[in-house]
């Protein structure tokens, strides 16, 4: 339990400074705090409020709310050699800094217990306390944590039942590796046995030796003959294929049909000149469009604006209605000619653009066809290149394997010659590798060769034995599997064990503050863990809050908590609170407590409810008004409210 006399932060927590800036109804302000309590005191609307909030944020709960005429303010709160600030801005009501903790909610919730404290407030609601007290906990970090422990235990028990399995072969091992010392002690024997007899016959060892290195020899030229033999027929294969590949390159250069620059250039040559017809069309076609439009539109106008006809002529009226055999002065040539033949002369323009149209039609179905002609060709001269390309290819190819295969018929040909040489030879040395003097050297060699085998598996056997003794033993794996399923249900059990906590400190604590505060009718107030699965999906955790009377005869009855005054409602609230503050440990992770808007409950209970929260929190800044703090300690710290109006 802490207590004033044993903080429990790394950073020292008997000093603290709280500067703050332009937060709440602060202008600026900066207080000091003494360890143990600082009783803030003044009237109402005194800022007390803003500076707790204020030292809030710097601790890490909600940021303060800026001052309204303000751009930006700070808090900073120093503790020894730390500061830790926050800073909250005009523009997008920005919250900046480096708090005490980033454990928001933490602080929120048991920290920072004003009057909109959520414990205090679920109280004074009736809500349900289990979601007000579980509020820190990250359920989600729990959930996570269990699936990692629950993977590391199964790879240990896959580890465990590894080990187990291969100590289960040391025996055979052991077994395997004395058989293997036995048996190269025995081939040592008959090495000793073996080199005496050499020894007796040391004469001819010379030429015996001499006699199997031509036997070696020839096999050797042997096995490098087979392996050049083998060489020769994959490069002839190769060359079987590279000329097929040649000749279907040849057969497919000579089906793309060749194409001269001519060709070409002439395809090119016709279809500019098309296009420079088509050019010519389009721009007679627009002319005698723009011709036939200029006239249809003065035709349109009924004639009144024709030229030839004068307003002030009885022909007006007539020309307001025209037809086809008045005449009018043509304004192209100013002779006199019939409307009538204006017209039949438009009608031959516009049958002169339906030709000249279905001429540029043809001329574009021609220039279409050439382009496809020109693009044929020009694939057909890609093909003939890129078989060109690979003919030379495989050409290069061939001459390569054809080179190879003439070095290697050279060199069988000098090993064939090689290998008759040294059969004469080894005929001629045939009598001496029949001695006994020979095989006794094959049977040393082959005894050699046998004990490097055994030496060998022999030192395989001792390094595997060696590795699996160096392995955990089956009790150590199981005493970590132990400590795994002993985590795993500390995490599985957890929030259970958080909530256990939090009821039975709420529990023992507000018996102790209800003797201490001396309440007559209330005899008690607890709460009781329920779970209640409602029904529907997983079961849920309740905090039912019992409130049990005393009546003047000593008689005990139950009550509900909408009964409670103010008073009593307020010190619940304080008890949850305080409650929680402790089952999570908030001691450890921030040295203050902080109490305001007391004034619900009468100045002896606040003494003593003070004295008895000052138990709990190295820092406990309290806002009183004057009254209530005059029954109070001397000895705690006292700061006016005065430096704190704006």
């Amino acid at each position: 339990m802490p207590q004033q006399s044993d903080p429990t932060t790394d950073t020292d927590p008997r000093h603290a400074t709280l500067s703050v800036t332009n937060l709440g109804g602060i202008d600026t302000a900066t207080v000091e705090f003494s360890l143990g309590v600082t009783l803030l005191t003044g009237r109402n609307a005194t800022n007390r409020t803003s500076l707790l909030r204020a030292l809030n944020g710097a601790l890490g709960g909600t940021a303060p709310t800026l001052k309204s005429d303000a751009d930006e303010g700070h808090v900073t709160l120093t503790l020894g050699d730390d500061e830790f600030t926050r800073t909250v801005t005009r523009t997008g009501i920005e919250r900046d800094g480096t708090p005490y903790t980033d454990a928001e909610t933490l602080v929120d919730s048991f920290v920072t217990l004003l009057e909109d404290n959520p414990a205090r407030r679920a109280v004074e609601r009736g809500d349900d306390l289990h979601d007000v007290i579980m509020r820190p906990v990250d359920t989600e970090a729990i959930e996570r944590r269990i699936r990692d422990l629950r993977e590391e235990k199964q790879e240990l028990e896959a580890e465990r039942d590894r080990v187990e399995q291969r100590r289960d072969t040391l025996p055979q091992l052991e077994e395997r590796r004395h058989t293997l010392q036995e048996e190269i002690a025995s081939i040592d024997e008959e090495l000793d046995t073996l080199r005496d007899e050499v020894a007796a016959v040391e004469a001819d060892a010379e030429a015996a030796e001499d006699a199997e290195a031509l036997v070696d020899d020839l096999d050797a030229r042997r096995q490098e003959l087979q392996r050049t033999e083998d060489d020769i027929e994959l490069v002839e294969s190769e060359l079987d294929a590279l000329r097929d590949d040649l000749e279907t390159a040849h057969a497919d250069r000579d089906a793309v049909p060749d194409e001269t620059h001519d060709d070409r250039t002439d395809i090119e040559t016709e279809v500019e000149s098309l296009r420079e017809q088509k050019r010519h069309l389009e721009t007679t076609i627009s002319s005698l469009r723009t011709i036939v439009e200029f006239n249809d539109d003065l035709l349109a106008k009924n004639g009144h604006d024709l030229p030839g006809i004068d307003p002030d002529d009885e022909a007006v009226t007539a020309a307001l209605a025209p037809d086809e055999t008045q005449n009018v002065v043509c304004w192209t040539c100013g002779s006199r000619v019939e409307q009538g033949a204006i017209a039949d002369r438009l009608d031959d323009l516009r049958a002169v653009i339906e030709d000249k149209q279905a001429e540029r039609a043809d001329l574009t179905e021609r220039i279409e066809a050439l382009e496809d002609d020109r693009h044929t060709l020009e694939q057909q001269q890609r093909r003939r290149e890129e078989l060109d390309r690979k003919i030379e290819r495989t050409e290069e190819k061939i001459d390569q394997r054809e080179q190879r295969l003439d070095d290697l018929e050279s060199k069988a040909a000098e090993l064939r010659e090689e290998i008759r040489d040294l059969e004469a030879e080894v005929a001629e040395t045939e009598a001496l590798r029949e001695s006994d003097l020979l095989e006794t050297y094959e049977q040393l060699s082959e005894l050699q060769y046998e004990r490097g085998q055994r030496t060998q598996e022999h030192e395989e056997v001792a390094d595997e034995i060696a590795e699996i003794e160096a392995l955990p033993t089956p009790s150590d794996l199981e005493a970590q599997l132990d400590e795994l399923s002993t985590e795993l249900e500390r995490e599985r059990t957890r929030i259970a064990d958080l909530e256990a906590e939090a009821v039975e400190q709420f529990n023992d604590h507000m018996d102790e503050i209800l003797d201490v505060l001396g309440f007559e009718n209330l005899a008690r107030v607890w709460i009781e863990r329920k779970t209640d699965d409602g029904g529907r999906g997983p079961p849920e955790t309740v905090f039912d809050l019992n409130v049990v009377r005393e009546a003047e005869t000593g008689t005990v009855y139950e009550d509900v908590i909408a009964h409670l005054s103010e008073s009593e409602r307020e010190v619940v609230g304080l008890v949850v609170a305080l409650a929680g503050y402790l089952a999570h440990d908030a001691y450890e992770a921030v040295p203050f407590m902080l109490l305001d808007s007391l004034e619900a409950i009468d100045s002896n209970r606040i003494a003593a409810l003070i004295d008895y929260f000052a138990d709990y929190a190295p820092h406990l800044v309290v806002a009183l008004l004057p009254e209530d703090a005059e029954g109070l300690s001397a000895d705690y710290e006292r700061l006016t409210a005065d430096a704190l109006t704006a």
